[in-house]
């Protein structure tokens, strides 16, 4: 493979990482949502709310948006990388002081 392709392929893997990680919506989109099922991880640890949000994604149509809550800062890394595991879309999340509003969209 030259370089060139090689190059060209890197930068489209990384935007494409770059959605999973951050998110695939801006700040004042996910503001705006209006999630069809909330999920309370407030209070738990690794890895309860990766296995809360797989739980509940399991009961949802295609399309639904599901709110995670959790107060472990895990999520900002477990949720995007789940999400690319499973190929349902991270949304993005939003911190307030030590809760996280973290949206996935199942796929």
């Amino acid at each position: 493979m030259s370089g060139r392709l090689a190059s060209a392929r890197r930068r489209r893997d990384d935007s494409d990482l770059r959605r999973h990680v951050r998110g695939a919506l801006a700040e004042e989109e996910l503001e705006g949502l209006d999630p069809n099922v909330e999920v309370d991880a407030l209070g738990t640890f690794c890895p309860e709310p990766v296995i809360r949000t797989q739980d509940r994604m399991a009961r949802m149509g295609a399309g639904e948006i599901m709110l995670l809550l959790a107060d472990d800062a895990g999520v900002e890394v477990d949720i995007p990388a789940w999400c690319l595991s499973t190929g349902n879309e991270y949304l993005g999340l939003l911190k307030a002081e030590t809760v996280y509003r973290v949206f996935v969209r199942r796929a």
